[in-house]
């Protein structure tokens, strides 16, 4: 209970963080240094209070780590969470926080209710290359996920100015400029990430079961993930894919590493 109030004040104050950027939109560069200032403070809240809960729930204990679906949500958020409170205190990228507050709060709210949330499911890392994959998959997908949410962003800012529509909400988002540039870098991250993560994870399975899982749905998810980012990367290195369809192009491969780590898993918890 102690946990479940701890996740949802996170995401609570993930929300009134959100309407400070929404707020801010209308104000001047002091002002929204003064709401930078805000964010930060309040985001360090958040993310204590997130971890606390996980450590409530016994992710962690001296027999392993207790690995269900719920510490994955909770984790993978964690991340998020501090990625964008260092882009804030490094960069300033606060507008960013427009959509991915919103999608940081969602998942806080929900996971005391998550199939597995309660209940023990643990995964032994006595292997160091397991350890490491776990830890690169969720890596992975909390920068995924940001370069999803720029993704978003673009598409939404790309149709306001060939409409001429610019409403508050889009004034509140960077340049065009700015989120493509940020959005291509988390994409040749989150590359990097996931393709360690493949490789570890392989590695793991022979160390482990001399075999190898390839027609594991985790793993082929994960393969067409990284096959959508390598050819969004070549073909935007050739200036043959327009903003459109490489914003596109990232919401798909998000969509698909989410379906491996989270989306199968969840459905399985529901059904059983």
């Amino acid at each position: 209970m102690t946990s479940t109030i701890f996740f949802s004040s996170a995401g609570l104050i993930s929300l009134i963080c959100a309407a400070i950027v929404w707020r801010g939109s209308s104000q001047t560069q002091s002002d929204r240094s003064n709401s930078a200032n805000t964010i930060v403070g309040l985001m360090a809240v958040a993310i204590g209070l997130n971890i606390w809960a996980i450590h409530l729930v016994d992710s962690v204990t001296a027999e392993g780590i207790n690995f269900t679906l719920a510490t994955g949500v909770a984790v993978s958020t964690l991340i998020v969470q501090c990625i964008y409170t260092l882009g804030v205190i490094r960069h300033g990228i606060q507008g960013l926080g427009l959509f991915l507050l919103p999608a940081t709060a969602i998942p806080l709210f929900i996971i005391p209710v998550l199939p597995e949330a309660h209940a023990a499911n643990w995964v032994h890392t006595s292997s160091l290359l397991e350890t490491s994959h776990l830890l690169l998959s969720l890596i992975s997908y909390a920068v995924l996920t940001l370069a999803a949410i720029h993704a978003l962003m673009q598409i939404l800012l790309d149709r306001a100015l060939k409409k001429k529509r610019m409403s508050k909400m889009i004034q509140a988002l960077p340049s065009l400029v700015s989120i493509e540039r940020h959005m291509m870098a988390q994409v040749k991250a989150a590359t990097i990430l996931i393709a360690l993560s493949i490789l570890t994870g392989l590695v793991w399975q022979w160390v482990e079961y001399q075999h190898f899982a390839l027609l594991n749905h985790k793993v082929l998810l994960a393969i067409f993930t990284l096959a959508v980012l390598i050819t969004l990367m070549v073909k935007r290195q050739q200036a043959s894919w327009p903003t459109r369809l490489a914003s596109r192009a990232v919401l798909t491969a998000y969509t698909l590493l989410m379906l491996a780590y989270f989306g199968v898993k969840l459905i399985t918890s529901w059904v059983n």
